[in-house]
């Protein structure tokens, strides 16, 4: 049984049995982890205000047969909005289980430092760190070099012209 006590960002949670909860995470140390946090649905449970989506938490993990959160601490919240949430979805879906990579952290936090303070944010380079080079790309359609768009399901790069011809909900502007 091994113990892991970390920095995460909650990204989502799912009801699971009668009094369970199943919490992703996006941690500094082993990346996105996917966890189980027993009685999270009790009323007097002391995790379920803790774990909602958009909190950088102080984590204590235990591994055995998969994870479950034994204790959690809010260090800072994000402002529930549609960006954040995008952004959260995001990251749960463009991201592997088990693949830490701490310029991603740093990325992430950063990201939603500068969502805290008003700025605008940008999709670029989460799409950089994550191993694609919007730079380099050609539009997957047409190969045209202007760029727009990244497709999440496809993980491609559209332009302006092709991206008009896909559902907008699978596309992520990079600017």
């Amino acid at each position: 049984m091994l113990e892991h006590f970390t920095n995460a960002l909650v990204l989502d949670i799912e009801d699971s049995g009668e009094l369970d909860k199943t919490v992703y995470l996006f941690t500094k140390e082993l990346g996105k982890v996917k966890a189980k946090a027993k009685s999270a649905r009790k009323i007097t449970s002391k995790l379920s205000g803790h774990l909602q989506p958009l909190n950088f938490v102080k984590v204590r993990l235990v591994e055995k047969n998969g994870f479950q959160i034994t204790d959690a601490l809010v260090l800072d919240r994000v402002k529930v909005c549609e960006t954040a949430l995008a952004v959260l979805e995001f990251i749960k879906e463009m991201t592997y289980e088990l693949q830490p990579d701490k310029n991603l952290w740093i990325l992430i936090k950063k990201t939603f430092q500068n969502l805290k303070n008003n700025k605008k944010i940008s999709y670029r380079p989460l799409i950089e760190a994550l191993g694609f080079a919007p730079n380099f790309a050609l539009c997957n359609v047409c190969d045209s070099k202007y760029v727009v768009y990244f497709s999440k399901t496809e993980q491609v790069f559209l332009c302006e012209k092709c991206a008009s011809k896909v559902d907008k909900n699978e596309l992520i502007l990079m600017e």
